[in-house]
């Protein structure tokens, strides 16, 4: 994290918005590690890896879903080998994080690569980079972020963006801040340390059907946006109105997973229950 950040942020539990910061390792980019120190609720979060931990007594949710995350082999390799998320595989797999969205051709990226999906989509996500018409003076906040390969496309456009995410997947951002730099939380999209209308632009990939509560998430968000900002969602999970729950959420779910599949008519009310006028739905695949 860099000291700028803190003009931005409050404490998810009281509020306060004058966190103290205590300096650990210090390196040419940020503040490595140390911690934020609440004084209204004398609340404290580590800064580890240059990213803030604000998941201080997080919902049974959000530990479930970190949990199943922790313990997913998401990565295969040409050889059938299985990896975790971890500083291990950051590092062995450092090249094909680097090559997202779109891939670099290889296997990863392909049927029935780890990154397939990803890919498939990595079209739609340049489509909303260029519809947004960035002109590298707007704050971006990015939710649900994962890997955070939005966050340093937004940042090598010049804007100041900072990518939420509830899971260690965030960790693979250490490749990209030496390259476009951007701040990175450990945080709830439904809690989140910001002050209000702090972001012109809030970004989501295939995120927000992990809520369990789309008025809550949408309000949460509505407010850390200014007036007349923008929020973009793609690559959602949408269905009829008349339409089956597919059987793959109930196993998500078994896993641990937030997966929800929500109606059309649900996304709306959603948004506009939770303060937002104008709400657009693009079919795109």
């Amino acid at each position: 994290m860099r000291e700028e950040v803190l003009k931005i942020l409050k404490c998810p539990g009281c509020a306060n918005g004058s966190l103290q910061l205590i300096q650990g390792a210090v390196n040419h980019l940020e503040v490595k590690s140390g911690k934020l120190l609440c004084p209204g609720c004398a609340a404290e979060y580590k800064i580890e890896g240059g990213i803030i931990d604000f998941l201080h007594n997080p919902h049974e949710g959000v530990l479930r879903e970190r949990k199943a995350m922790d313990e997913d082999d998401y990565i295969t390799d040409d050889r059938g080998n299985k990896f975790k998320i971890t500083d291990e595989a950051i590092r062995r797999f450092s090249d094909k994080f680097l090559a997202l969205p779109e891939g670099d051709g290889s296997s990863f990226f392909k049927k029935g690569g780890s990154f397939q999906s990803t890919a498939e989509a990595s079209g739609r996500f340049y489509s909303a980079l260029e519809d947004l018409r960035l002109t590298g003076k707007e704050r971006i906040l990015e939710i649900g972020a994962c890997f955070s390969y939005a966050s340093f496309k937004f940042a090598q456009k010049g804007c100041a963006v900072a990518a939420l995410d509830i899971s260690n997947y965030l960790k693979v951002s250490s490749l990209y801040v030496e390259k476009a730099y951007f701040e990175r939380l450990f945080s709830d999209m439904h809690r989140m340390p910001f002050i209000d209308n702090a972001f012109d632009i809030v970004f989501g990939s295939a995120v927000l059907h992990h809520s369990k509560n789309l008025k809550h998430a949408f309000s949460e968000i509505s407010r850390v946006l200014r007036p007349a900002g923008r929020l973009v969602l793609i690559n959602e999970a949408g269905r009829g109105v008349w339409e089956r729950i597919h059987p793959v959420y109930k196993k998500m779910e078994e896993k641990g997973f937030g997966d929800t599949a929500y109606t059309l008519i649900e996304w709306k009310k959603g948004a506009r229950a939770g303060g937002f006028k104008k709400v657009k739905i693009i079919f795109s695949s």
